[in-house]
């Protein structure tokens, strides 16, 4: 048997390993959710926008008057954020299919301005394939003392917008 009998073969499998590889990396919920975060990090609302669905929707935050519907809207919201000069930290994953259940670290200058260094929430994320399709942030865990100072606070203040 000729030695290019061997390598074609095994150039063939490591291609499609690396290919498979690649492919369950991208459908990983809570990388993709890691994704999300790493763009708000940066300042990159447009890098976060690119992770949703068209018709995906967030809930709560500066949408928790009425969800925010669709990238127009997502887009506003992300901007929000970020200008907001945001730091989030994910503290725990709970993964159940395509359901990220995330314990978070919240640091932006509205925490600041509420005389706290930061928070502790819970965000539950689902995706479909590559994208987000649907976000519920902002849920206070309220046995954390600045948490519950900032929650507080945040009772007096007028809405977000």
């Amino acid at each position: 048997m000729s030695r290019s009998c061997c390598v074609v073969p095994l150039f063939a499998a490591t291609l499609l390993l690396a290919a498979s590889t690649g492919a369950l990396a991208q459908r990983d919920p809570a990388a993709l959710l890691e994704q999300h975060d790493e763009a708000i990090n940066r300042g990159d609302a447009a890098g976060a926008l690119a992770l949703y669905a068209d018709d995906a929707v967030i809930d709560g935050g500066g949408c928790a008057a009425a969800p925010c519907v669709g990238k127009a809207a997502i887009q506003k919201e992300l901007e929000r954020r970020v200008a907001n000069k945001p730091h989030v930290t994910i503290l725990q994953h709970y993964v159940s299919g395509n359901v990220v259940t995330s314990r978070v670290e919240f640091r932006n200058d509205r925490v600041k301005q509420a005389g706290v260094e930061r928070v502790i929430g819970w965000v539950i994320t689902e995706m479909q394939g590559e994208k987000i399709v649907y976000m519920h942030g902002g849920i206070p865990d309220r046995s954390d003392p600045q948490t519950a100072r900032f929650a507080e606070w945040m009772r007096t203040q007028p809405p977000a917008r």
